[in-house]
């Protein structure tokens, strides 16, 4: 078996979650490749719940690692596995608290707790949304995230806050005393440009997922496509491949680079696969 894996944002889709490719196209590609014993998963920051969306939606038959490499799961048996829980299970309470905190110091904000991605990506604006709405994601198991969102002008879609952004952030760094923890200590991903907060701990990364995966999977060959310098996973029994929109410093360290850019450059990277 050779497994393939996919980093999803900014690799296998665009800054407004879309493919850039025929999405039917590309299931048939990944159908033909399943049967040549070339099985495609997913290697994400994201939660689970949303690779496992992109997973049955493209037809991808193989295994999913989730959380910056914090779960595993295995979408044959559909089991899930949390590495280094000691060092990731606070998240969830940490989760708890921010709800607390946001709805004592922001009264008159929304609160939305679920698949925060599916929720801002849909833009389902109604007109019980206030002014300032926090989508949480309520389903990752060794993380924590949210987006800071406010109303457009005319009421008719959500967009990024950065305002809010950066106060619920020094929100949440306030909040870490509490668990002994240090903004320096963690993984902290704040980008005010999509409105999102991910928060990992330090010793989650790609590469202990991935490294774990191959050891339960055994495959004879694995190939990671991505588009960061955090989809390098510096194993000898890899491959790097890049999109052709990579930062130049991941280019430099794969052995393929696509011309093309996006879910275009993953199918130029799959047919290297085959």
């Amino acid at each position: 078996m050779k497994l393939v894996l996919l980093d999803l944002d900014n690799t296998l889709i665009n800054a407004n979650y879309q493919l850039t490719w025929s999405e039917s196209e590309f299931r048939t590609m990944v159908q033909e490749l399943a049967r040549k014993d070339i099985h495609i998963g997913l290697c994400s920051d994201s939660a689970v719940i949303t690779l496992r969306q992109w997973t049955d939606r493209l037809g991808l038959t193989g295994p999913i690692v989730a959380e910056r490499g914090a779960v595993l799961w295995n979408s044959t048996q559909q089991t899930e596995i949390i590495l280094d829980v000691s060092e990731t299970a606070w998240f969830r309470s940490l989760r708890e608290s921010f709800i607390s905190a946001v709805m004592k110091n922001f009264p008159d904000a929304t609160l939305m707790i679920g698949d925060a991605t599916k929720f801002v990506k849909d833009q389902r604006v109604s007109a019980a949304l206030t002014q300032h709405v926090f989508a949480i994601n309520g389903f990752r198991v060794a993380s924590f995230s949210f987006f800071a969102c406010c109303l457009n002008d005319d009421r008719s879609a959500l967009v990024p806050c950065s305002e809010l952004l950066e106060r619920a952030s020094v929100l949440t760094t306030e909040m870490l005393t509490v668990y002994g923890k240090k903004k320096e200590d963690l993984f902290w991903d704040e980008n005010s440009q999509y409105g999102i907060l991910i928060v990992h701990a330090r010793i989650t990364e790609k590469r202990r997922g991935v490294l774990a995966l191959i050891d339960y999977l055994k495959p004879e060959q694995t190939v990671m496509i991505g588009d960061g310098v955090s989809d390098f996973l510096d194993l000898p029994n890899v491959a790097q491949y890049a999109v052709g929109n990579a930062d130049p410093r991941y280019k430099e360290k794969s052995t393929f680079v696509a011309k093309s850019f996006l879910t275009e450059g993953v199918i130029e990277c799959l047919r290297q696969c085959e």
